[in-house]
């Protein structure tokens, strides 16, 4: 399953990343387990599959003599053609992924206004970038920046009266970004903590019915 995490850590071996970016990601691997071991992973897995083509590679030269070697490009363009078809079908299962977890997620969008956003605290300034970060996750396919923001955000709520008002909107905005970005597990540990902190309310029935659809995909 490929999300955001998986590009990010595409891009860093492919030697894609600008050189801010790949100096991020090195930081987040050295300080998050999961990622390192995901990078290593991944890793391996290049480096097992480049090993197992120059194997294959050896035994096609070595099997051949001078007068069967005008065989080998057929061969090389067979492979060539079965790596292709595995891109096009992973990139179309990866599509069909990202609009499973769209369509999960999205009639549980909220629109703001702007009495919304501006309810004279003092703090505006950051509420209004909050709300936008909320519409951002509507807005855009690749939603893990959104998700590296509201996560220092979400996890401080208890310390920060800044958006405590407003840590129900985060955590269910934050919730919708997990499962639009395949975090499934990350969703459905801050969703049934709505659905218990909230009991008999709006939020806790659209937890629940979320949950539910988690539970099927």
């Amino acid at each position: 399953m490929m999300n955001g995490i998986d590009e990010r850590i595409e891009a860093f071996l492919r030697g894609s990343m600008s050189a801010e970016e790949e100096a991020i990601f090195k930081q987040e691997i050295k300080s998050n387990p999961e990622l390192r071991n995901r990078v290593v992973a991944t890793t391996s897995l290049i480096k097992g599959i480049q090993a197992k083509e120059a194997e294959r590679e050896k035994e096609i030269i070595h099997s051949t003599t001078n007068a069967s070697k005008s065989k080998i490009r057929p061969l090389m363009m067979w492979a060539c053609s079965t790596a292709a078809v595995f891109v096009i079908i992973f990139g179309v299962y990866k599509e069909h992924r990202y609009r499973t977890l769209e369509g999960a997620v999205s009639p549980y969008y909220i629109q703001y206004d702007a009495e919304d956003i501006s309810r004279g605290e003092a703090d505006s300034a950051a509420i209004v970038h909050l709300y936008n970060l909320f519409t951002q996750i509507q807005d855009k396919r690749n939603v893990s920046d959104i998700i590296e923001e509201l996560e220092p955000i979400y996890n401080s709520l208890e310390n920060d009266i800044t958006y405590y008002t407003f840590a129900n909107d985060i955590a269910w905005n934050l919730a919708l970004a997990y499962v639009k970005d395949d975090q499934t597990d990350k969703a459905v540990t801050i969703l049934q903590k709505l659905k218990d902190d909230n009991p008999d309310t709006p939020i806790c029935k659209k937890a629940e019915e979320l949950l539910e659809k988690i539970s099927e995909m």
